[in-house]
């Protein structure tokens, strides 16, 4: 083969797979929340927590440590495309136990109502999106 055929062959090549799509060189964003959910545990108990985590989260259970009096801890952070995520998007139920008696809750958040829940900040941006804190305070 002639380097001049060879040449043309290479220079087609480069051209064919060189060429790009065009909406490959767009970007997309898809906005989102997130939200830090913390439990404030103002009773005279060490609490635990087992909460069941939303549909949309494929219902999972999960164990907090150990919360100790008067104090606040975070235990579960949640993002969701398209929306700033409530207590409700995140969680299905919780049930408080004393740390020492594991087989009689105290308390149980059965539905999860986020009115129960303070709003303790937010940060969002243009799009309306960012980051939500809140807390859940259980008291004797």
């Amino acid at each position: 083969m002639s380097t001049k055929i060879l040449t043309i062959l290479l220079f087609a090549m480069f051209l064919l797979f060189s060429c790009s799509d065009t909406d490959d060189d767009i970007i997309i964003i898809d906005s989102g929340g997130s939200s830090e959910y913390f439990l404030n545990n103002q009773t005279n108990k060490r609490i635990i927590a087992i909460f069941q985590k939303s549909e949309s989260l494929g219902l999972g259970i999960d164990t907090t440590d150990i919360l100790e009096i008067n104090t606040s801890k975070e235990v579960f952070q949640d993002f969701m495309i398209g929306v700033n995520p409530m207590p409700t998007d995140s969680f299905n139920e919780i049930k408080f136990f004393e740390a020492d008696d594991l087989d009689n809750p105290i308390l149980i958040l059965s539905p999860i109502q986020n009115q129960d829940w303070t709003l303790k900040s937010q940060d969002l941006n243009d799009s309306g999106y960012g980051l939500s804190t809140f807390e859940f305070t259980i008291t004797n």
